[in-house]
């Protein structure tokens, strides 16, 4: 579409628009269009605006008169109706003047009935101007602060974090400690948008505004609830000379369990429990591990024999300041520096598994063992020893320089027929690169390759974990082909 095409049909998708809202019996306006929208309680007046980025932003709805419509979680701050949630932008239905009608007049009906089953979002801080201090407040559990004095103080990554204290009374100028206080606002039905309407809803806890006169506490961290949901807001609050309080938003947010475990998936508190060993921690064995713990498994045996080697960097899960350190040992103070794993539920073996006793130990000691070996010896090793305890392994490798990979499950499940052969073979237009020390070629699988497969064995080690495996052998994916000609098992 060139420039003209584009604003052709920006102008046409505008026109279209309020030649419905004319038709509605909506008029032009300073503001917009203004015009009436009936509902079950009786009609409303509104002003409708149309976006400079109309139709890519859907049109904006005040009342004529603010007051005749309920403050709810569903006005905006200005008052504006607050119609199109950030998931419901697909296929810029509101291009229609028709439906978008029909969108807010469902939009008042769920007012007049006062929002019955409204969904809890948490966004009260989108009801404050964001301060000017645009450092990060972390807070850990605020059930420990609550009504009591707090400090935050300056940490890494221009982070303010809480902890308990209370702002001394020759406290130093250059301090560069901040002082506050924690109340619970309770249940908020209504979002509050100043501080007076704060003050009201803390009602004994109003303490806090003297606190604030006193520079005792230039932060306050609000909690509070809609139905079985918590969520906090941290605001900068100064005294003015009028008397009031200057309230605006500081950015915020919880560093807890909870909160870094609530994007691990649905099946993370079921995974919490669950021992994994992954055999095997280069390239692929190193990804799965990482991406078992961001799911929930809080429990890892990690076995390699190898060091990490420079070369090794560029498709492994650690960085550089990991050359030299055992692969297991490197791995496990990956997880643990970044995704918060805890080190007493890690262990490492820096060996490989040689005996079918050491195989029959790890079997019997997890619930899953996942093997990204590649190496045959340990694949029949495993596999053996897993039909003789009557369990199973995970066995993942890439082939055919990572255009291929291939998730085993040794035995399959219900004696389902194993996977096919796969077809292996060197790229031959590929030039070959040898390595000091290394007794045949580079593999070029590429590192997007490696993410890939190992995303997909965690799929199916998830899976066999909460007993819902993905199929009973496995899987085998081409993955130079097209969608189609990919081949699963």
């Amino acid at each position: 579409m060139t420039s003209v095409g584009f604003d052709e049909y920006v102008a046409y998708a505008r026109l279209l628009f309020e030649e419905g809202l004319i038709r509605a019996g909506f008029h032009e306006v300073e503001a917009g269009w203004e015009g009436p929208v009936p509902h079950s309680a009786g009609t409303t007046r509104v002003v409708i605006d149309l976006p400079p980025r109309f139709p890519f932003r859907p049109p904006r709805v005040v009342p004529v008169d603010h007051d005749t419509v309920p403050w709810s979680w569903h006005r905006d701050p200005d008052g504006a109706l607050c119609l199109v949630a950030e998931e419901d932008h697909d296929g810029l239905w509101w291009m229609e003047a028709p439906a978008f009608f029909e969108h807010v007049t469902a939009w008042f009906e769920h007012a007049d009935t006062g929002w019955m089953d409204d969904r809890p979002d948490l966004d009260l801080d989108r009801y404050f101007r964001q301060s000017a201090d645009r450092r990060l407040y972390l807070y850990d559990d605020l059930g420990q602060y609550l009504n009591r004095s707090v400090r935050f103080s300056p940490a890494s990554n221009n982070t303010m974090r809480i902890r308990h204290g209370t702002r001394p009374r020759n406290a130093l100028k250059q301090s560069k400690d901040r002082f506050g206080y924690v109340a619970d606002l309770g249940e908020v039905d209504v979002p509050p948008r100043t501080w007076a309407d704060i003050c009201a809803r803390l009602g004994s806890n109003a303490d806090v505004d003297r606190r604030i006169r006193q520079q005792s506490a230039a932060v306050v961290v609000l909690v509070y609830r809609r139905g079985t949901h918590e969520g906090a807001i941290v605001l900068d609050v100064t005294p003015t000379k009028e008397g009031g309080t200057a309230v605006t938003r500081l950015r915020s947010g919880a560093d807890t369990e909870v909160a870094r475990s609530a994007r691990a998936g649905v099946l993370a508190a079921e995974l919490r429990e669950s021992k994994v060993a992954v055999v095997g921690v280069g390239a692929l064995g190193s990804f799965i591990a990482d991406m078992l713990v961001r799911s929930g498994v809080r429990h890892l045996t990690l076995i390699d024999d190898d060091v990490v080697m420079p070369g090794n960097l560029v498709r492994h899960l650690v960085g550089p300041d990991a050359v030299g350190l055992p692969k297991a040992e490197a791995v496990k103070r990956h997880l643990v520096r970044h995704n918060g794993a805890p080190a007493g539920g890690i262990d490492t073996i820096n060996s490989t598994l040689t005996s079918g006793a050491e195989a029959v130990d790890q079997l019997r000691n997890h619930d899953l063992v996942v093997n990204a070996t590649a190496d045959f010896a340990t694949t029949a090793l495993l596999h053996v020893s897993a039909v003789t305890l009557g369990t199973r392994v995970l066995s993942a490798a890439l082939q055919n320089d990572g255009r291929t990979y291939r998730i085993d499950v040794l035995p399959p499940i219900d004696a389902a027929a194993p996977l096919p052969p796969s077809t292996t073979g060197a790229d031959t237009e590929a030039p070959q690169l040898f390595e000091a020390g290394c007794g045949s070629p580079i593999s070029p699988t590429p590192p997007h390759a490696v993410i890939e497969a190992a995303a997909a064995t965690v799929r199916h080690a998830v899976g066999l974990l909460v007993d819902h495996p993905l199929h009973p052998a496995g899987e085998t994916r081409h993955l130079h082909s097209a969608p189609q000609g990919s081949h699963h098992q």
